[in-house]
């Protein structure tokens, strides 16, 4: 009789960890067009709109910037290099309606066929067991022709952070009206404020580990990413680049995968992780040039 209390006590045991673990852990239909990954505080929303990260939140403090704060806003990819399309970004990537092809574990989202282009994206989502989020960027030729691409992810955040990230040392890349603030033990610094310029800046940069970080009103924001050498860099861009809207309305951090080239129908994939931390009170002005990235290194498990 012992036993079989005892083995019934298990699977209850069994069952409700199971239970706990799925609803920490979920993908919800939350708006008609807004689709939110959720794993303890961390939650992530995403629009139909153009497969846009439209929010990143730790315990209700958000990392992005809304549609209220700027027409540009939230986190989205383009193709590189820019050159091939100046400006504004493909609508039918960068704006409209995309299918939800996959909805349960994780969350897939795929755009029309740009004719426009000549390109499809197609965008995943899915939680980690430590709570980062795993992304998986996919574009596809759609054309007739062979085309070279290189996947290049837009993330927009506040002004008034900290954002660091490993120097690659020399590389082509253009010139940079942004300067670093600092360059320490391998990592480049840059503090930005939320005064106003006269006109948008931009640095672009060489890096190397794959992440790119953001302090931020008492979190660390950290996309992590396939390392890009300087030869196979898009014409005219970096690995990492950062741009400063000149009214302070928002920060883009930029990373960009391999120019690559496709024949019709093939495709490049690009993936990655995001993380969203609270920063330990321990670490202070005098310390965090040090323990931040070290914070960095220990999340996504950074091994030299």
């Amino acid at each position: 009789m012992n036993r079989i209390l005892y083995l019934f006590s298990i699977f209850l045991l069994l069952f409700f960890s199971a239970f706990a673990a799925k609803k920490s852990s979920s993908v919800q239909n939350i708006q008609k067009s807004i689709f939110e990954l959720k794993s303890g505080k961390t939650v992530m929303r995403i629009s139909t709109k153009g497969g846009r990260i439209i929010s990143y939140s730790y315990g209700g403090k958000e990392m992005l910037t809304q549609s209220d704060e700027n027409e540009n806003f939230g986190s989205t990819l383009w193709t590189a290099p820019q050159s091939d399309w100046g400006w504004p970004p493909y609508d039918v990537l960068d704006n409209q309606d995309y299918d939800v092809e996959a909805f349960g574990k994780g969350l897939k989202m795929i755009s029309k066929s740009d004719t426009k282009s000549g390109f499809q994206f197609e965008k995943s989502w899915e939680v980690n067991k430590n709570k980062s989020i795993h992304i998986k960027y996919v574009i596809r030729n759609v054309s007739t022709s062979t085309k070279s691409v290189g996947a290049w992810v837009v993330t927009r955040v506040p002004c008034g952070g900290l954002i660091f990230f490993p120097d690659g040392g020399e590389g082509n890349v253009p010139d940079s009206n942004l300067k670093l603030d600092n360059r320490k033990e391998g990592i480049n610094w840059i503090q930005i404020d939320k005064t106003p310029m006269k006109e948008h800046q931009k640095l672009f940069s060489t890096a190397e580990q794959g992440w790119l970080a953001n302090a931020y009103n008492g979190l660390l924001f950290i996309k992590q990413f396939p390392d890009t050498k300087p030869e196979n860099y898009s014409p005219q861009q970096g690995e990492v680049e950062i741009y400063v809207k000149e009214n302070k309305s928002y920060i883009e951090l930029e990373n960009h995968g391999n120019y690559q080239l496709l024949q019709p129908g093939e495709t490049l994939c690009y993936d990655e992780t995001w993380y969203l931390i609270s920063i330990p009170e321990k670490i202070n002005l005098i310390s965090r040039m040090k323990e931040l990235p070290m914070l960095v290194r220990k999340e996504i498990n950074y091994k030299n």
